[in-house]
C-alpha cells in the first residue's frame, strides 16, 4: 500500500532547519530593508546636525517692536509741520492772482516758475498760494465742507473752492512741499500715508478757525492746490486761514 505525502514527510523537507525570530531580523551588513532604513536615518541625522551647527537662531520681534519699525505718516508730518511746512506756506506762498494769471498762459510754464512736482514728469503741478477774499458761500452739509470765493485775474473772476473738512480731498499740501519727493519713500503706500497725515493735520489745526467762518466775511488764507490741466477747478487746501488782518 502506498502512503500519501501527508502521512510520511519527505526526508529533504524533514531536514529543513527551523528558523527562529532572531534569524529573520535584517541587518545593514546583509542588505536587509530594515538595515538600509536604519542607515538612512543615521545619515539624515548627521546632516541635520551639521546644518544646525551653521544656523544662527534669531529671536522673533515682538508686536511692539514691529510696530515701531513700521513707517508712521502722522509722526513724519508732525516732525515737519512747524519747522518746514508752516515756513513754506507762511513765507514762500505766491499771491494767488499771480499764479492763476500765469496758469492762464500755460500750466507747464506756470508750474516750472511757481509750482512743484513730487513725482515724474506728467504728474500734477502743485502750488503754494496766499490771498484775501470775501466768502460767497459756506457749505457744511457734506463732510467735505467748503467755502467759495472769487479771485480776480486779467481774464476775469476765477471761482476757488477752499476745503474746510473734516474730509479733505486730494494731496496738494503734500505735493506742493518742495522738500517732499516720491523717491524719498519706500513705496506708494508710505507716500499715500503722508498725504492722509497732512490732510488730517490741516483739519485738526483749523477746526476752530473754520467753524467761525461765515458768508460775507473777508478772510486771509494761505494754502495749496494741484492741477492736471489749466482748465481744472481750483480746490484749495488751507494751512492758514482766518479774518483778514488776523495773521493768516
Amino acid at each position: 500500500m502506498t502512503l500519501g505525502r501527508t502521512s510520511m514527510p519527505d526526508h529533504a523537507e524533514s531536514r529543513r532547519p527551523i528558523a527562529c525570530a532572531a534569524d529573520n531580523r535584517p541587518s545593514a551588513a546583509t542588505g536587509g530593508r530594515g538595515g538600509a532604513t536604519f542607515s538612512r536615518r543615521l545619515v539624515v541625522a548627521g546632516l541635520l546636525a551639521v546644518a544646525m551647527a551653521g544656523c544662527k537662531i534669531l529671536p522673533i520681534a515682538s508686536e511692539d517692536e514691529a510696530a515701531q519699525q513700521r513707517f508712521n505718516g502722522v509722526d513724519y508730518v508732525n516732525k515737519l509741520w512747524d519747522t518746514d511746512v508752516i515756513p513754506v506756506v507762511r513765507d514762500k506762498a505766491f499771491p494767488i492772482e499771480t499764479v492763476l494769471a500765469a496758469i492762464e498762459g500755460g500750466l507747464d510754464k506756470a508750474g516750472s516758475e511757481f509750482g512743484h512736482r513730487p513725482a515724474e514728469e506728467g504728474s500734477p503741478w502743485s502750488f503754494v498760494v496766499k490771498g484775501t477774499a470775501v466768502i460767497k458761500e459756506k457749505n457744511t452739509t457734506s463732510r467735505a465742507g467748503t467755502v467759495l470765493i472769487d479771485v480776480m485775474t486779467p481774464k476775469g473772476a476765477v471761482p476757488v473752492t477752499i476745503q474746510i473738512g473734516p474730509v479733505i480731498k486730494g494731496n496738494s499740501l503734500r505735493d506742493a512741499m518742495p522738500f517732499i519727493n516720491f523717491q524719498n519713500f519706500t513705496n506708494q503706500l508710505e507716500f499715500a500715508e503722508v498725504g492722509r497725515a497732512f490732510n488730517g493735520r490741516v483739519v485738526s489745526e483749523l477746526k476752530t478757525a473754520v467753524d467761525a467762518l461765515a458768508p460775507g466775511q473777508t478772510i486771509a488764507y494761505s494754502g495749496t492746490f494741484s492741477l492736471n490741466s489749466a482748465t481744472d477747478k481750483i480746490l484749495l487746501t488751507p494751512v492758514l486761514i482766518g479774518p483778514a488782518g488776523g495773521g493768516a
